[in-house]
This record gives C-alpha cells, sequence and structure tokens, in this order.
C-alpha cells in the first residue's frame, strides 16, 4: 500500500487584489461565512487521504495563531508552518518545506482558492502515470486564465505559458492544485525564490513527463477581488454548491451564533454577519458580508458591501469595503 501523501499549502500571498480587506488578514485566513479559507484546503486533502500538512506564510504571520493555536493543528492534526521572511515563490516554497515533504508524492494546494475537486482520483492518475508532476486542470470555459497545452488522449501537458511552442493540444486552466514526486526538486535551485512552473519547464525539456486531469465539473471559485468575494458568499448560499467534503451539517450559517442583530434590523439576500458582529435596530444590510466586531449603526442602509470590523458604518452605502 503506497504510503499517504503530505501536502504543502500556498498561503504565502499577499492578496493585493483582495485589497484592503488583505491588510487586515492574509487572503488565506478571509472568512467564507465565518470559516476560513485556507480551511476548505486542509478539508479537501484530508478527505482524499493526506497525512502530513504544511504550509507557508509572509504577510501577516501572527494571524494564523488565533486560528490554529500557538502549536497550530487542525481537526486534531499538526501543521507544520515554514514562515518566508522573504518570498520564495512556488518552488522555493516547497524546496524551504522539503523537510516535512519528506521523499514521498505530495500535493501542492493553492491556499488562495475555493474548490472541491477529486483529488483522490488525481492522485490515483499521477500514480499509475509515471510523470513527476500531474496537474489538475479546468476547461478555458469554466473561467481562468487558459496558458496550459494539454494532449487529452495521453494525458500529457505539452506547454506552459507557450514557453516551449507547443502548437498542438487544447489551452486549459491550471487549477492551482498538483502532485508531485519528490524528484521535482532535482529541478528547483537550492536558494532563492523560484517558480515551480520554471521547475516543470526545466523537466519537460529535459524529457521528464508531466501529466495532467482535465476536470470540468465541481466548484473551483477564485477570490481574488472584493467583487469575488462577495460573489462566492451568493454561490456557497445554495446548499448544492455546498463543498461534498465538509463535516458541519450546519454550514453555511448566515448569521454566526455569537453575533448581535438588534430587533427591528433588516438582514435581507445572502449576508453573512460573523461572530461578535453588531446590527443596530434600523440598519437594513443586504447581499453584505460582515467580519467579526463589525458594527453596523441604526442609520446604515448597506447593499453589496464588506465590512471589516475596523470602523463604526453608518449612512448609505452601495459596493465597497468599509
Amino acid at each position: 500500500m503506497s504510503k499517504a501523501p503530505a501536502a504543502f499549502v500556498l498561503a504565502a500571498g499577499l492578496g493585493t487584489r483582495l485589497a484592503p480587506l488583505t491588510h487586515i488578514l492574509p487572503k488565506p485566513l478571509v472568512p467564507v461565512f465565518h470559516k476560513p479559507l485556507l480551511t476548505f484546503a486542509f478539508d479537501s486533502l484530508i478527505e482524499a487521504g493526506v497525512g502530513t500538512l504544511a504550509l507557508n506564510t509572509h504577510h501577516l504571520p501572527e494571524t494564523f495563531i488565533p486560528v490554529f493555536g500557538a502549536n497550530p493543528s487542525y481537526r486534531d492534526r499538526p501543521l507544520r508552518f515554514f514562515h518566508e521572511p522573504l518570498l520564495l515563490d512556488t518552488g522555493g516554497g516547497i524546496r524551504n518545506a522539503r523537510t516535512s515533504l519528506g521523499e514521498e508524492t505530495f500535493f501542492l494546494y493553492n491556499g488562495d482558492i475555493l474548490a472541491d475537486l477529486p483529488l483522490a482520483r488525481l492522485l490515483a492518475a499521477h500514480r499509475s502515470s509515471g510523470a513527476v508532476a500531474t496537474l489538475l486542470l479546468r476547461p478555458a470555459a469554466g473561467g481562468g486564465v487558459a496558458n496550459v497545452s494539454f494532449d487529452a488522449i495521453s494525458g500529457q501537458v505539452l506547454d506552459l505559458r507557450g514557453a516551449l511552442g507547443a502548437s498542438v493540444g487544447e489551452q486549459v486552466v491550471y487549477s492551482g492544485i498538483a502532485v508531485f514526486e519528490p524528484g521535482i526538486f532535482d529541478w528547483i535551485p537550492d536558494e532563492g525564490p523560484y517558480s515551480i512552473i520554471n521547475a516543470l519547464l526545466e523537466a519537460m525539456k529535459s524529457g521528464e513527463k508531466v501529466g495532467g486531469l482535465l476536470v470540468g465539473e465541481g466548484l473551483w471559485i477564485d477570490l481574488g477581488t472584493p467583487a469575488a468575494y462577495l460573489e462566492a458568499h451568493r454561490v456557497l448560499a445554495e446548499r448544492k454548491q455546498r463543498p461534498s467534503y465538509l463535516s458541519d451539517p450546519e454550514w453555511p450559517q448566515m448569521i454566526h451564533p455569537d453575533a448581535l442583530v438588534e430587533p427591528g434590523a433588516v438582514i435581507e439576500g445572502v449576508t453573512s454577519v460573523g461572530p461578535g458582529a453588531v446590527v443596530r435596530s434600523g440598519a437594513v444590510v443586504k447581499d453584505s458580508v460582515l467580519w467579526t466586531g463589525a458594527i453596523v449603526g441604526s442609520d446604515a442602509r448597506l447593499n453589496r458591501c464588506i465590512v471589516s470590523g475596523r470602523n463604526h458604518v453608518a449612512g448609505e452605502h452601495t459596493g465597497g469595503v468599509l
């Protein structure tokens, strides 16, 4: 029986497109119906049978402690943190975490995305392929940047970002999820920032096979902007879109039990009210997200807003981060 694969979750990005929210929390910790984005990746990986869970940090590393503890763990599993004072990019990040990944097959998972994709099928496809890596791919019609040339018949990636000049193959999207063999470390320099895409290209130039699994179904959301963040709440409010790997049958809850919505306040549409948030009597809040500690005054009229909790909100607002 094959050993349970390790997993490395990329959680060190700056999340600049989601600013100013990411001035308060790193993007992997932003709440989606009160659940940190990063934990969806963990749940999916645990469901797929992963053993060791590791991740990198860079931006606001102190904010991970209240979520995962001083001795970090998630669902009774220890987490291994690898802090990067200097961002090492994707390839440099996994090199920095090699002590956790060992000499076995491992997952790489972009902690910026919220997905429900067949990780066990990806792992099985990889293990039967003889490839140094297998990328989980999405059709171009589903959104994202189509910069992977893929041969569906052979299951092989032919090019990445057009760097090899391949003139054949379907143009598809890399989902941000992949499985690697430890042989990938042969293509990553010993120090400094380095992209995993560059490592894959160097391996391909030397004759290494990079496989792909093209998956059209399943949830895949990039919460890259405030508008996309709000849209994710609208999508996930539908029970049919609930990720299959979640163990909490009550998720999603619109209003957290520790929130206070006073009598006379009106909550409309898909609105998430986080723990410790207060909505005063007379306020009207529609299709918005209120973070922990947000206070919405009685004269507030909010529509499609994100309230971070740093300010007392009053008056009428449509769109934007408050």
